[in-house]
């Protein structure tokens, strides 16, 4: 970015799997490309075949095909689908996080740019997302690349760079910065910086936040009846998932259980995945009959409740569900379903 922009590095080392990990937001993508980078993206999950979608991998394909991630507005982005407070509240933690963002001093913030150059962001807009930016203008002698990375918050790390190149208009360079925002609310926050040449010396500046904002939910798993876990040896994006083991739940264990899902976040805009794995169910049973049930699945990290007053989808990867639900099966079964713990994601759920 600037002079020094590091031009074609597209990820830091190892700072791709960084910014994975703090990823939630599986979104439906704007374009036809996007939902075939997004089925390809997976985080590895213990070695077996089942992958988590990594949707960085459809930022960097959105970069690269030239497309803004969301629409052009310098404020941050509003939906019906939300209950006004928690558009509020989260469209006033973008802005708090945009401001703490470092600036090169020599920076002047700007209405519009000549470009313009819009938005950019490493998730896909949803209704759930709450984006907003600021944009600049400065001389092309200042390296923003340089000058963010001198300049980074306490718990913000440089996640990768990148290059988007046109026929008929400049390069633009961009650089993603991840950290972890610990919130009962949030399950993804990002931010990301893009440049391009503009005239006259000078360059264009867009600094992008990006929210992920939802309710709380606190979702009871009834203890009454019998609650019976079934976990696999094998996962197949392919074929349906085999090798299973049931395991029935002591009374202490179902409590225990219970717990650890009431933490769970809810997954917002749940998006629809190409390829995926069963990874886990969960039934209960009373008097003969199924009350309640859920599904975990790799892509995109559900939790699919089902029953006969709701249904609900949370975010699986808390690292303490995974824990657990590891902590049932005994040593040699279910292989596969006890490596969500290894792909679970401590850091939002601090």
């Amino acid at each position: 970015m600037g002079e020094h922009s590091g031009i074609n590095r597209l990820n830091e080392s190892s700072g791709l799997l960084r910014t994975v990990w703090s990823m939630k937001q599986f979104a439906k993508p704007i374009v036809g490309a996007s939902r075939n980078l997004r089925s390809m993206a997976r985080e590895l999950r213990g070695g077996h075949a089942t992958r988590r979608v990594a949707l960085i991998l459809v930022a960097l394909g959105v970069a690269c095909l030239g497309l803004p991630s969301t629409n052009a507005f310098a404020a941050p982005t509003t939906t019906t689908t939300l209950a006004p407070a928690i558009v509020s509240a989260g469209n006033a933690y973008a802005l708090g996080l945009l401001d703490a963002q470092p600036i090169p001093p020599e920076a002047r913030e700007v209405p519009s740019l000549p470009t313009p150059l819009a938005p950019y962001g490493q998730v896909v807009q949803a209704p759930d997302v709450r984006q907003t930016h600021h944009l600049y203008l400065l001389p092309m002698s200042v390296s923003v690349d340089q000058y963010v990375r001198a300049h980074l918050p306490n718990g913000e790390k440089v996640g990768g760079t990148g290059t988007t190149s046109r026929p008929t208009t400049n390069p633009v360079y961009s650089m993603t910065v991840s950290r972890t925002c610990v919130s009962a609310h949030i399950t993804y926050c990002g931010v990301t910086y893009v440049t391009t040449e503009a005239k006259n010396g000078e360059q264009e500046l867009g600094v992008d936040v990006q929210v992920i904002y939802l309710p709380i939910l606190h979702v009871k798993m009834p203890t009454g009846g019998v609650v019976t876990l079934t976990g696999y040896g094998k996962t197949s994006l392919m074929e349906a998932s085999s090798d299973p083991s049931s395991v029935v739940l002591t009374h202490h264990q179902a409590l225990t259980l219970r717990t650890v899902i009431a933490e769970l976040k809810d997954l917002g805009d749940n998006g629809t995945c190409m390829e995926d794995s069963l990874l886990l169910k969960i039934k209960e049973v009373k008097s003969g009959k199924v009350v309640w049930s859920a599904t975990a699945d790799a892509c995109p990290g559900a939790l699919t409740i089902t029953s006969n007053k709701t249904k609900v989808i949370l975010d699986n990867r808390a690292c303490s569900f995974w824990h657990v639900v590891d902590s049932f099966f005994p040593s040699g079964t279910a292989d596969a379903t006890k490596a969500g713990s290894n792909s679970c994601n401590s850091s939002q759920y601090s």
